[in-house]
């Protein structure tokens, strides 16, 4: 289902690999950033990568001339569970922005909350650049903020459940 999605993207496999050079180049110092382990920055550079090349990148090779700003506010909400499971580009969103939320609650303990903070930020932070930049070619849906959080915050809860043991496992090769 992704890959029907991902067809009409033609710049997403290329952008993806290329937001791997910044997310090699920077873990270690953003995993310091985060007291984190440099895993922890990677994943978080290369889902930030993978969040600017679904949702920012134009969708087609060239810019749209003449957009208008327009913002759809109507409708928004959190989808139900069927909802999650069974429209194809929604899998897509939660993807996106998952992983954001997974090496954000792996933050260090004085870094966890400012950085689940920036990441629950970041949905809103796209649509309003979808609003601000028409010519990109992307719409402002007030639906897109609520999928992108809910992909953040299934990410986040999935980090959260991990984290004791990423930390236990950590510590025993500390130890050894």
């Amino acid at each position: 289902m992704i890959s029907a999605v991902l067809g009409g993207m033609p710049m997403f496999w290329p952008g993806l690999l290329l937001s791997l050079v910044p997310a090699a180049l920077l873990n270690r110092p953003v995993g310091r950033l985060l007291r984190a382990h440099w895993v922890v920055g990677f994943v978080l550079l290369l889902g930030l990568g993978g969040v600017v090349v679904a949702t920012l990148l134009p969708e087609a090779f060239r810019l749209s001339e003449g957009a208008v700003r327009h913002c759809a506010v109507a409708g928004g909400r959190p989808r139900s569970p069927y909802e999650l499971l069974h429209v194809r580009h929604i899998e897509l969103k939660l993807a996106t922005y998952a992983p954001v939320g997974f090496a954000a609650a792996l933050a260090g303990p004085r870094r966890r909350a400012a950085a689940l903070l920036g990441a629950a930020v970041l949905p809103f932070a796209v649509s309003a650049v979808h609003y601000a930049l028409p010519a990109i070619g992307r719409a402002c849906d007030v639906q897109d903020v609520w999928d992108g959080v809910q992909g953040v915050a299934f990410g986040a809860a999935a980090g959260l459940a991990a984290g004791p043991l990423v930390r236990a496992v950590r510590a025993r090769s500390r130890a050894v």
